[in-house]
């Protein structure tokens, strides 16, 4: 099963900062943790590669598209890639992988590699590659899985290795470490100090309301916001699809296929006989009695099996057919509920067993099996037809016929979609469902007015061909279709605009003036004040504004500030700090020396992913990015390759 591992050649780096690397994997886990959609493996579209690791578009795809998931709410609106890559979102990003990637191949090269057999026990940890009526592993089901994904069980096999070798190294080596008491001091110094604070809040009342922009107004406005306003490049499509799942509800299935199918099939449809069973490996006759006795006695069979120098073998509610050594299996299955065996010799040496409970099988009926067969057979037979029409529209296409001729020849309509972008998305911004990721990867690489062929690479019974009637391209929105979304963001940003000079204005009184009062009056405010605020209490209550609890304990004592609220703009002043008491500091030591050394991690871990990166050579196609984010790379300003 599992292939051949990657060579052995040490890194200097890697054997040089290998101590540091320990706990950056055990509490970061660079890397893990993302089977099975996403396996690593050596790409040919590498957008990053380093030695024998790389990150291949489609990859790189997946993680852009969560990454931007959190952009688009943390920002309130969905963000375009072009004005992304335009801010350096994917520089970022490309930097982050290769550092990741860089890691990865370092610790490669400096050997952390597990056995083949390691990896073995670890793929059959996944419940998804295990058959569901005789309960054993499936190396078929586990390809066909991969095969969904795209994958190969290289790839699976190569990324679990990783995963493992950072994992055990890890878990092996990292044991007690601890940050500094010296930094921890420092920081528990910090968390036990308090803060005296007092402040106003200017409400949007203190401004005039903003009049609505005119015509010109709003023109100007979109123009200064292109990047975020337009919208991506849209196509229109005409799609003839052929698609077993599309086709499998409109299928009626003959009783008699399915009573045909249940006689044929009536012992795999079975529930087969379950049983817990213990088993205790022994060396000698003497010693399998010995264990008997004390298994029959109640004892913890690991207990038992610790004493003889064994590990016991603990099948909990399998099918006989999933007990390793087919002697036991059967002996097991002849046992009644809390039984203990006698030494039984075995295909692999002498064992006691135990059953501790036993499951019934139950014999399947027509009723019980026949939604299940009628799926199947609806499944098989959609999948027949799908392929049947395909073919008779395949054999139309190479005879000269267009994408809605052959369409017809072969008994299926075209339908037209669009505009849509390349995710998908109509004007409405709502995904299309007959649009695959597959369908619109061909409708955005093909160019306008090619006809299609007949395209088999969407998965098990889903065919497709497709022309790109017209391209769209990006472009800004017409006024007349956005005005009130216009309308509110532009009056939106002049109340901002006109709240930051107020608060400027005050800020300014507040420092010449030397309190908050005469500010906090030419506003009808009144001055409140915070006594005694501590990072620990600020954290457990977030009323006043995590931007505002920012600002206070990043201000020196005096310091007026303004900061944002959600019900106007803080204008504050820092009026004194006071250290912590020194008993409850030294208690606070032991709490926060956890978090301390987990940030420890976090700076060493930038420190290592930049070495590696340093010492390694690391290949970043920015260009295939782009291309895969479906940027166009001819409107991006210079300079864009820099983050902001």
């Amino acid at each position: 099963m599992t292939g051949t591992l990657r060579s052995s050649a040490r890194s200097p780096i890697a054997v040089a900062i290998m101590g540091a690397l320990i706990l950056v994997f055990l509490v970061l886990g660079v890397g893990g943790g993302r089977f099975p959609d996403a396996f690593r493996g050596v790409n040919a579209d590498a957008v990053v590669s380093v030695g024998s690791h790389s990150m291949g578009s489609r990859d790189f795809e997946k993680d852009w598209e969560q990454q931007k998931q959190q952009w688009d709410q943390q920002s309130g609106q969905d963000l375009t890639n072009q004005f992304l890559v335009q801010n350096g979102a994917d520089t970022q990003m490309l930097d982050k992988i290769a550092n990741e990637q860089a890691t990865l191949e370092m610790l490669s090269q400096a050997g952390i590699r597990p056995a083949p057999a390691l990896i073995d026990d670890e793929i059959k940890k996944f419940p998804w590659a295990f058959d569901r009526v005789t309960g054993q592993f499936s190396q078929q089901q586990f390809v066909q899985v991969l095969a969904a994904q795209g994958l190969t069980p290289t790839q699976a096999e190569a990324q679990i290795g990783d995963e493992l070798a950072m994992r055990h190294f890890g878990f092996a080596a990292a044991g007690g470490f601890q940050a500094p008491w010296l930094a921890v001091a420092l920081g528990a110094a910090e968390v036990a100090e308090a803060r005296d604070v007092s402040y106003f809040i200017m409400t949007p009342s203190a401004v005039p309301t903003p009049a609505a922009p005119t015509d010109a107004q709003l023109q100007d406005f979109m123009k200064a916001h292109a990047a975020q306003l337009t919208m991506p490049e849209r196509r229109i499509v005409t799609l003839a699809r052929f698609s077993a799942k599309e086709i499998a509800p409109t299928l009626t299935i003959d009783p008699a296929a399915v009573a045909k199918e249940f006689d044929f099939r009536k012992d795999t449809l079975s529930t087969p006989e379950k049983r817990t069973v213990v088993e205790i490996p022994v060396k000698t006759a003497a010693e399998g009695a010995e264990a008997a006795r004390r298994l029959f006695g109640g004892e913890d069979p690991a207990a038992i099996a610790k004493s003889l120098g064994v590990e016991p073998v603990i099948y909990d509610q399998k099918p006989q057919s999933a007990i390793a050594d087919p002697k036991l299996a059967q002996a097991a299955f002849a046992m009644k509920e809390g039984q203990v065996s006698a030494p039984i010799a075995g295909g692999l040496g002498l064992a006691v067993l135990k059953v501790s409970k036993v499951t019934p099988g139950a014999p399947a009926t027509l009723a019980s099996a026949t939604p299940q067969i009628e799926a199947e057979l609806r499944q098989k037979q959609a999948a027949q037809k799908a392929y049947d029409e395909s073919k008779a529209f395949d054999d139309a296409r190479q005879s000269g016929a267009s994408v809605a001729d052959a369409a017809r020849k072969a008994g299926v309509a075209t339908i037209t979609l669009g505009p849509v972008t390349a995710k998908g998305l109509d004007e409405a911004g709502k995904p299309s469902p007959m649009l695959t990721d597959r369908i619109l990867k061909a409708a955005f690489t093909a160019p306008a007015g090619q006809e299609g062929d007949l395209n088999d690479d969407a998965g098990p019974g889903e065919y497709f061909a497709l022309k790109v009637e017209k391209v769209l391209p990006p472009a800004l929105p017409s006024l007349a279709d956005k005005r009130a979304e216009l309308t509110r963001a532009y009056m939106m940003q002049t109340l901002i605009t006109e709240l930051k000079a107020k608060a400027a204005e005050l800020q300014a009184i507040a420092k010449k003036d030397g309190n908050l009062d005469a500010a906090a009056a030419k506003v009808g405010a009144k001055v409140q004040h915070e006594a005694g605020m501590t990072r620990l209490k600020a954290e457990q209550d977030q009323s006043l504004g995590r931007e505002f609890l920012q600002q206070v304990f990043g201000a020196k004592a005096g310091d007026v500030f303004p900061a944002g609220g959600q019900t106007g703009v803080y204008i504050a002043r820092l009026d004194a700090v006071h250290p912590g008491d020194p008993k409850q500091t030294a208690e606070m030591v032991a709490v926060i020396r956890s978090r301390a050394s987990q940030a420890y991690a976090e700076d060493l871990l930038e420190a290592i992913q930049a070495g590696a990166r340093k010492d390694l050579k690391v290949t970043i196609n920015r260009n295939l990015a782009l291309q895969t984010l479906g940027v166009d790379q001819s409107a991006l300003p210079k300079g864009t390759s820099a983050a902001k």
